[in-house]
């Protein structure tokens, strides 16, 4: 039986940006670990994400399913599909 190996988060590339309701703003970037996690660096946490650019891949949210929490997944989803979220919403 095969033994599952779990990643250390060692290494993170930015895949996409989040910006304020203007789309002018950026507020966040949102990087993709080499364990598959999606996380946020918030770079102003008083101005709500808008929009992310670019939507994120379905098939990178699934992969990103099994280390990143929840509330995270169901935030970029809703962003990734165009939905809209205020500050009280963030994971």
């Amino acid at each position: 039986m095969k033994k599952a190996v779990r990643l250390l988060k060692e290494e993170a590339e930015p895949i996409a940006r989040l910006s304020g309701n203007d789309r002018e703003r950026t507020v966040g970037w949102v990087y993709l670990w080499n364990s598959s996690e999606l996380s946020v660096l918030w770079l102003d946490e008083q101005v709500p994400a808008g929009s992310i650019e670019p939507p994120l891949h379905s098939e990178v949210l699934a992969e990103a399913k099994s280390s990143t929490p929840v509330k995270v997944i169901e935030y970029l989803e809703a962003l990734s599909s165009g939905g809209e979220h205020t500050q009280t919403s963030r994971p």
